[in-house]
């Protein structure tokens, strides 16, 4: 019981802190979109994931949901179930191979000015590998987002080795 609510109060803060993160209120007050490279990638869908799909069938918080960005799998990190936990890492595996195959090769990074150091970094994606920095996180990350961070980076750098060895 007070599992469900701590997720109903995660997910309101959730959409709550999305709303934040999509839009920011510019000096005419219109609200603009973030359209940054990285934060499309952050929340592009990869509709082919079927990671533990048999798996999150199981649970009725999932049944409308798509699970299918860097952003939501970060999030699935976040349950008890150790099943769903791996269904996330597989996702995030998954997602970072993709976007890797795509040319589009992510580095999540967190701290203090990370933001900055993504945009400017970002600024020529024809430099380090290609790589687009996502900034998930300001000063302090929860754990989840720490994993989340370690499985994509790790990934991402495991493919681009392999791609330069050959």
């Amino acid at each position: 019981m007070m599992t469900q609510l701590i997720r109903k109060l995660f997910f309101l803060q959730l959409v709550l802190f999305a709303f934040h993160a999509n839009g920011q209120v510019s000096s005419s007050n219109e609200l603009k979109e973030d359209q940054s490279i990285s934060t499309q990638l952050y929340t592009k869908c990869f509709e082919n994931l079927n990671q533990g799909s048999e798996i999150l069938e199981k649970y009725q918080t999932f049944k409308d949901s798509k699970l299918c960005s860097l952003l939501y799998c970060t999030l699935l990190l976040s349950y008890q179930e150790n099943e769903i936990k791996l269904t996330a890492e597989q996702r995030l595996q998954g997602i970072a191979t993709q976007l890797f195959r795509e040319g589009n090769p992510v580095y999540l990074i967190s701290g203090m000015e990370s933001y900055e150091k993504a945009v400017e970094n970002n600024k020529n994606l024809e430099d380090d590998n290609h790589i687009v920095y996502i900034s998930i996180g300001a000063c302090q990350i929860s754990s989840f987002e720490s994993k989340a961070r370690d499985i994509v980076n790790k990934q991402t750098m495991l493919l681009i080795k392999q791609a330069s060895s050959k």
